[in-house]
């Protein structure tokens, strides 16, 4: 299980373990974000001190419609107490938490300030 916690700006928050350059996993709040598809998206500056690889460039599409092109990184992620790969997406803003890396699990919020925030894998 994953837990986290409502911030008082509205925002659900859990902490995700990255695997760093030198080899130890490094913790990062993400925001979780229902409207994004993807694994996690990271600043520019997080993601040079962690162990990525380039991968490619990704289209976003925007909530107005319109479309960026990022880059993109490979990198691992400690989840559900075990190492996973996942695609990070370079961004400019928060770190978020997308619907991929969500997929097949149950999160449980409690929308008040510092209400609990939980993922738990189905099944």
């Amino acid at each position: 299980m994953i837990s986290g916690e409502v911030r008082p700006n509205r925002r659900a928050v859990v902490a995700v373990e990255l695997l760093a350059a030198d080899g130890e996993f490094q913790s990062f709040n993400f925001i979780l974000d229902t409207g994004f598809d993807g694994d996690l998206s990271l600043p520019t500056q997080i993601l040079q001190g962690l162990d990525v690889a380039a991968e490619s460039d990704y289209r976003i599409e925007l909530a107005d419609g319109s479309h960026v092109v990022s880059h993109t990184w490979a990198a691992t992620v400690r989840w559900e107490g075990a190492p996973r790969d996942v695609l990070v997406v370079e961004s400019a803003g928060e770190p978020l938490l997308g619907m991929e890396l969500l997929w097949q699990s149950r999160i449980t919020l409690e929308t008040r300030a510092y209400g609990p925030v939980l993922i738990e894998p189905l099944g």
